[in-house]
């Protein structure tokens, strides 16, 4: 457990694919862990690392750096490095190319890279997930930022979790978005993806329809550049260069919060509105392979004519208030001090 936590914060588990200091890897994992860690609201109990936006063992560098750098007794714990069934291959590749580029390399030439870290025998993510909810029943909120395989395994291994675990906050999937065939979550483990939204669990679910409503710029970040903890250097520190490169990409003029707004509506969550749907993942064909599909239960009653009575809903982030967004963020982030608490 995270030190100096009270039990009314609310206890998550914080799931993820890291890659701040990683050269072209995306950075808002990072922002949700730091987040976590400096919010009132929240007790940060353990990390787990999955492969995905990086491969687990960078992303286990990279967590196992954050944790040195705040100062605080968190366990890490590295789970699957590849999908249930999807090949990683042209994923991975994907992925990967980005690093390799020697103008991506000179975008991040002044942010420190993850100290070495090797997960050794901190292995068994799965295992550690059905071991602590298990261990606190009603009491765990699990945070699933990257690919879903480590939850689907915890499933696997007790499926029974779902009458235990709090809640599982997922971000991942994308209903409509243009441009967007999947979404990477999804997409790199679509088996886990369906394993998690079908199983009963109580499940908020964050599609790239929703978080494509945030946004982080430049003139944002200066808000919190001022800050002298180690905690606010990090989150500036890495998250600049990303801004450019996500600007650029997206022609929007900074980069998006997908996975600090999986936090943050734990904190407060009159940020999202959300919507109660019947959720499903695709995992046939080529271009729907990974695809989430929702319809309300009454559709399904008449139209599909299932027995849902046992079935449960998702709640699905429908629309998001950027600037809730990004005041709940800032405010915890200057809050923190270099002594394991906020100031």
């Amino acid at each position: 457990m995270s030190a100096g936590r009270p039990p009314s914060r609310r206890r998550i588990i914080v799931d993820c694919d890291p890659g701040n200091g990683v050269p072209g890897a995306d950075i808002d994992d990072g922002l949700a862990l730091a987040l976590a860690v400096a919010s009132d609201a929240i007790g940060l109990d353990m990390i787990t690392v999955v492969s995905g936006n990086t491969h687990r063992d960078q992303g286990y560098a990279v967590a196992r750096t954050f944790v040195d750098l705040v100062g605080l007794d968190i366990p890490v714990y590295a789970g699957a490095g590849t999908a249930l069934l999807e090949p990683s291959g042209p994923w991975r590749s994907r992925q990967d190319q980005v690093t390799r580029s020697d103008a991506v390399r000179a975008a991040w030439s002044a942010v420190p890279p993850p100290d070495p870290h090797d997960p050794g025998t901190a292995f068994g993510a799965a295992a550690e997930i059905v071991r602590h909810v298990r261990a606190h029943p009603g009491e765990i909120t699990i945070v699933a930022i990257g690919p879903l395989t480590n939850v689907a395994q915890a499933l696997q291994l007790d499926p029974g979790l779902p009458e235990v675990v709090r809640e599982i906050v997922v971000m991942g999937g994308a209903f409509d978005v243009p441009g967007f065939l999947q979404e990477l979550n999804f997409g790199i483990d679509p088996d886990a993806a369906r394993t998690v939204l079908t199983s009963g669990c109580p499940i908020t679910l964050l599609p790239l329809d929703a978080t494509s409503q945030t946004l982080l710029r430049h003139e944002d970040l200066d808000l919190v550049d001022a800050e002298r903890s180690a905690l606010a250097r990090y989150v500036v520190q890495t998250t600049r260069p990303w801004i450019d490169l996500a600007a650029a990409w997206r022609g929007i003029g900074g980069c998006l919060l997908h996975d600090p707004l999986a936090v943050a509506l734990l904190v407060d969550p009159g940020i999202v509105t959300v919507e109660e749907m019947m959720v499903d993942v695709e995992t046939r064909g080529t271009l729907t392979r990974g695809r989430p599909v929702a319809w309300t239960r009454e559709n399904l009653r008449l139209h599909v004519g299932l027995d849902i009575s046992r079935a449960k809903p998702v709640r699905i982030v429908k629309t998001v208030d950027n600037d809730r967004l990004l005041r709940t963020m800032f405010a915890a982030y200057r809050g923190w001090s270099d002594h394991g608490s906020r100031a």
